[in-house]
This record gives C-alpha cells, structure tokens and sequence, in this order.
C-alpha cells in the first residue's frame, strides 16, 4: 500500500526514501489498530515526507520480510535501506534527521 507517490514517479534527490511497515489488520492488509505504529505514521505525514506504507500481517509474514528484519514485528521503518526497529528509537532519528514541514 502506497501512500504517497512523488510527481512524474521521481522523487527528488535530497528526499530520502522510507517506507513504513505496519501490523496489517483483520483482513491482512488494511493498517491494524497498532498505536505505536500510527504515532509513527502520523510524525512522517506531519514532517510532509514522502513514504510508503506496508502492511504485514503476522499469520502469513513474507519470507523476504524476515530477512530485511529477523526477529522483530512491526512497526519499523527502513529509511535509505538501513532498517530501523526500536520505535523509541525510530521517533528520536525522525526528529532529527527529518526538518519540519515548509
């Protein structure tokens, strides 16, 4: 799921790129009722960042995603490929690293 799409597909040099893995709900892929991972999605849109949102529901946890985050669940963040798991953590980085919206 996709939240955010840059114009003409391209985002701009100095953006960087994050997606944002959520616990997917019921149904498997609708954004579950994580609060952890809603205050995390809520500091990104208020940064007016470009992200994207993956759902991941636990009862069929996709091989390659426990490769990119052995032994945790959501949420977590990659940000530029490096990934990031401890929400605490992911909220202190997000802070500073990302500048408040224009």
């Amino acid at each position: 799921m996709s939240l955010s799409v840059p114009q003409n597909g391209v985002k701009a040099d100095n953006e960087p790129v994050i997606e944002l893995f959520v616990k997917a709900g019921s149904d498997g892929e609708s954004i579950g009722n994580c609060p952890f991972s809603q205050r995390l999605f809520m500091i990104l849109w208020l940064k007016g960042v470009v992200f994207n949102v993956t759902t991941v529901d636990l009862k069929r946890k996709p091989a390659d995603l426990q490769n990119l985050a052995p032994g945790t669940h959501p949420p977590f963040i990659t940000f530029n490929g490096e990934v990031k798991t401890d929400v605490n953590k992911i909220e202190e980085f997000l802070e500073d690293v990302l500048c408040p919206p224009k």
